[in-house]
C-alpha cells in the first residue's frame, strides 16, 4: 500500500481522532526480548494494555503480568488469526532482526500489516549507514550499508515503511540492566579488542525507550530516528572506564586480527561511524537521560549496589 503525503495527513487525523475516543492504547510488540520488555514495562505501567510474541511464551508468561497477551512467533511461522489480535491494537512495533536476509514479520504477516490502521514502529540498527571517519552522521544522511546484515536491516525498513508507513529507529549499541561492561568484567566475559581508529555510539535502554515513547507521541509517519548517545568511543573506552568503577585491573588487549570474533561481533568492530540525532531533541523534545557512557555506567554502578 502506496501513500502520499496528503492522504497520510487524512489518516492521521483519523487516527488522532480514533485515539482520543479510545484512552485505552493498546500496543502489539512483535519480539519481546530486551528492547520489547523494557518498553512494555514502561508503557504497561503509564496504562497501556500489551500484547507480545515471543519464540517460547511458556519461559516467558510467569514472569510477565497476567493482563499481558503473550503468542508465540518463532522462525517466521504465521501467528494463527492475526487479525484479531490486530484490530484490538492501536499500535505496533517490531523488534526482531532480519532473520537470513529477510524480514520474517513482514514475510508472514505483510499482508495483515498493510492493513493495520494505527502506528507503526521499526527497531532497525545504525549499520544501515556507510562508515564515515570524519564528521557525524544523522538521519539527514542516505543509508549505503556496506554488510550483508545492514542491507538485510535497510531491506526490512523499506519494506515496513511501504507496507505500513512505520516510523523507523535506527539504534546504536544497546547497554542497560542486566546487559553493560560492568558485569561483562564481573562475569569474566569482558575483551578489550585492539582496532586502531574504531569508534562507535552506544544508547542506554532508557533513552531508547522514552525516545520511542516520544514518537508514539507526536507521530510523524516514516521518520527516521537515531538512537545514540552524544559522545562517540572506542570500545576499549567504555571497558577501561568500568574497570576503573570497580576498581579493577581491565583485561588485557586482544589484536583484532586475532580476536576469533563472530560474524556479528566483527561487523561491529570494522564499522567505524560517529552518531548523532537531529530528530530526537529538535522534533521530540527528548533530553538523553545518559548522554554518554559514563554517565550510564555510573548510574548501573550504583543501581547494582556495588
Amino acid at each position: 500500500m502506496k501513500y502520499t503525503a496528503g492522504s497520510w495527513i487524512l489518516i492521521c487525523l483519523g487516527k488522532n481522532i480514533v485515539r482520543k475516543m479510545n484512552q485505552n492504547n493498546h500496543m502489539f510488540i512483535f519480539g519481546l526480548g530486551y528492547v520489547g520488555q523494557h518498553l512494555a514495562n514502561s508503557l504497561y505501567k503509564q496504562g497501556w494494555q500489551i500484547t507480545g510474541t515471543t519464540r517460547k511464551p511458556e519461559k516467558l508468561k510467569p514472569s510477565m503480568p497476567t493482563t499481558w497477551q503473550i503468542l508465540k512467533f518463532e522462525n517466521g511461522d504465521k501467528i494463527p488469526d492475526l487479525n484479531t489480535y490486530l484490530s484490538k491494537a492501536s499500535h505496533v512495533v517490531t523488534t526482531i532482526s532480519s532473520l537470513s536476509g529477510y524480514d520474517p514479520v513482514m514475510r508472514a504477516h505483510s499482508k495483515e500489516l498493510s492493513e493495520f490502521n494505527g502506528w507503526t514502529g521499526y527497531i532497525s540498527a545504525t549499520s544501515v549507514y556507510c562508515d564515515q571517519e570524519n564528521g557525524f552522521v544523522d538521519e539527514r544522511v542516505p543509508a549505503a550499508p556496506s554488510t550483508k546484515r545492514g542491507l538485510a536491516r535497510l531491506t526490512a525498513e523499506r519494506e515496513w515503511q511501504k507496507a505500513c508507513g512505520a516510523e523507523i529507529f535506527r539504534v546504536a549499541g544497546i547497554y542497560g540492566p542486566g546487559r553493560n561492561a560492568i558485569l561483562a568484567l564481573l562475569e569474566g566475559r569482558a575483551r578489550i579488542i585492539k582496532k586502531e581508529g574504531q569508534i562507535s555510539n552506544r544508547i542506554h535502554q532508557a533513552d531508547i525507550t522514552n525516545i520511542i515513547i516520544a514518537a508514539i507521541n507526536k507521530p510523524r509517519p516514516l521518520r527516521i530516528v537515531n538512537l545514540c548517545d552524544e559522545e562517540p568511543a572506542p570500545q576499549e573506552d567504555i571497558i577501561r572506564y568500568a574497570a576503573k568503577l570497580l576498581n579493577v585491573i581491565p583485561p588485557k588487549p586482544i589484536p583484532f586480527e586475532e580476536a576469533n570474533l563472530t560474524p556479528m561481533a566483527r561487523s561491529f568492530y570494522i564499522s567505524n561511524r560517529r552518531l548523532r540525532s537531529v530528530i530526537t531533541g529538535p522534533e521530540l523534545g527528548v533530553i538523553l537521560k545518559y548522554p554518554n557512557y559514563r554517565r550510564g555506567l555510573n548510574a548501573l554502578i550504583k543501581s547494582q549496589g556495588l
